[in-house]
């Protein structure tokens, strides 16, 4: 068996690859928000700073730093001398968000129909190229990663970093919740591939109006996904640190 890693060789891996001198209550934030989103910590489950400062090898001072991190971030609830909890996603939950997602990011597409450049429209491009592929192949884990990726392209081009501060930690509460189910084929897939790319067209053309039709379009196809996603079986369970 392979030594235990010692605490600088964490591997603190998320997607946003902070600089390496990051505070580290900053890359445990990030660390902590990717270990949610693969279900690492699931929805519901109890998080504590002996546990966490366990898991991660850290001390208890920036595993607490890095709880009310997410507490702004909207993936933990916490409660005096009591740890943290997993945001739970209900239905309650997904339509406010979902409210909330839909008027943010006719926002940004708006400001994307209006500011975008050549090498953003070639980005959002090749992300949704990935997302036709994944559809072709029925490969629905590619398709909703290549999902999110696009909406993090159109979110940067959109360029209000305000409103993608908080999109982002909850679009992985999000995809959370979508991964704690079994894999659900959408509804007709093609018309999300075909949606994305008129998407593309209209922000090229900088016809904002159409634009924001396409992503309230995409958002109500998400959103009847994840409705049938709450009636099925979940996956994984919510768990304690505390052990």
């Amino acid at each position: 068996m392979p030594p235990s890693p010692r605490p600088s060789e964490l591997p603190f891996f998320s997607p946003t690859h902070p600089p390496i001198n990051t505070p580290t209550y900053l890359r445990l934030r990030l660390q902590i928000r990717d270990d949610i989103m693969s279900g690492q910590w699931p929805l519901g489950s109890h998080l504590t700073l002996r546990g966490l400062g366990a898991h991660y090898r850290v001390s208890n001072v920036p595993v607490r730093e890095a709880l009310l991190q997410l507490q702004g971030d909207g993936l933990v609830e916490m409660r005096m001398n009591l740890g943290a909890t997993v945001t739970q996603v209900d239905e309650v939950w997904l339509r406010e968000f979902l409210s909330v997602r839909d008027a943010l990011e006719s926002m940004l597409t708006r400001n994307a129909c209006e500011r975008h450049k050549v090498e953003q429209l070639a980005l959002l491009g090749r992300h949704q190229r990935t997302f036709a592929k994944a559809v072709q192949a029925e490969d629905w884990e590619a398709m909703f990663a290549a999902e999110r990726v696009f909406t993090e392209r159109l979110y940067d081009t959109g360029g209000n970093a305000h409103a993608q501060s908080l999109l982002t930690p909850r679009n992985c509460l999000l995809e959370a919740f979508r991964r704690s189910h079994p894999p659900l084929a959408p509804i007709d897939p093609p018309r999300w591939a075909q949606r994305l790319l008129l998407l593309c067209e209209a922000i090229s053309l900088s016809d904002a109006d159409a634009a924001c039709q396409l992503v309230s379009q995409h958002l109500a196809a998400l959103r009847l996904h994840l409705s049938r996603l709450l009636r099925a079986p979940q996956r994984w369970a919510g768990r304690s640190t505390n052990r």
